[in-house]
């Protein structure tokens, strides 16, 4: 081989043996569980692990909530009563219960079958 070859496998060898070096080296971030954000007596643990008893003069748990009410369903709605389908969220379609499964729309005249389980708004 000629001197100019050996010289340029000469000055490449150091930078193949870096890159096989970089190649292999393998980096890894700082990573934290959802669980190691919470402290162990927090009602959010999500490890599902009770919460630590509180302390006496700590403040007291909060009031259950209410109860939300049911949605009416078609079967609850009386007879020749206007409703409103859910999706029908700016009220604009108003419906009149004919029968125990048919019911009218105003703004068209549509008389349609509606399931009994269907929820509604009134």
């Amino acid at each position: 081989m000629s001197e100019v070859m050996l010289n340029v496998m000469k000055a490449l060898i150091p930078i193949a043996a870096l890159a096989c070096l970089c190649g292999s080296l393998t980096v890894q971030a700082q990573y934290k569980a959802p669980s190691q954000y919470f402290r162990k007596d927090s009602p959010q643990n999500p490890r599902g692990q009770p919460a630590a008893p509180r302390p006496p003069g700590s403040q007291p748990a909060a009031p259950p909530a209410p109860a939300v009410p049911q949605q009416p369903k078609f079967k609850d709605v009386q007879l020749n009563a206007q409703f409103y389908f859910l999706t029908d969220t700016n009220r604009e379609y108003a419906w009149t219960k004919l029968s125990a499964n048919t019911a009218k729309n105003a703004k068209n005249g549509v008389t349609q079958a509606i399931n009994a389980e269907t929820p509604v708004q009134k």
